[in-house]
């Protein structure tokens, strides 16, 4: 036997270990969400947007709204759905309820108009993670 051989031979936690990681690892690679989310297929081919496009088009939503100083958005496909979080960074003169209403609406007709989803349109979690100073005037 080869020297490598006997000394993982002689350290059976060392053998555990490195199957453990080895298993962890392809399940993380199973369990990976997909780069690019399908929005439609036919006989002539599919229509995919990436993640980062789509987290992108919220994101510029949200941070054109009178109160949000920025936004990060996570949109992940849950039971066939799309699920939206949004953590938002919001100046002090927000008016918080009119900017959920508001970007709750605008949001799904984004989903609906823009990209072609209809009954996909899951729950849109908004959460307020900071506030920034007001900006200075004149």
């Amino acid at each position: 036997m080869s020297p490598l051989t006997d000394y993982l031979l002689s350290s059976p936690f060392l053998v555990i270990g490195l199957g453990g990681g080895l298993a962890l690892l392809l399940v993380l690679l199973f369990l990976r969400q997909p780069r690019a989310l399908p929005l439609a297929s036919n006989e002539s081919g599919e229509l995919l947007i990436s993640r980062r496009a789509l987290h992108r088009m919220v994101e510029a939503c949200c941070e054109q709204v009178k109160g949000v100083a920025s936004a990060n958005a996570s949109i992940k496909i849950r039971k066939s759905q799309f699920t939206t979080r949004l953590r938002l960074k919001v100046r002090p003169e927000a008016k918080l309820d009119a900017i959920q209403g508001y970007l709750t609406q605008e949001i799904t007709e984004i989903y609906r108009e823009n990209l072609g989803l209809t009954s996909e349109i899951g729950p849109i979690e908004i959460k307020i993670v900071g506030v920034i100073p007001a900006e200075p005037g004149f």
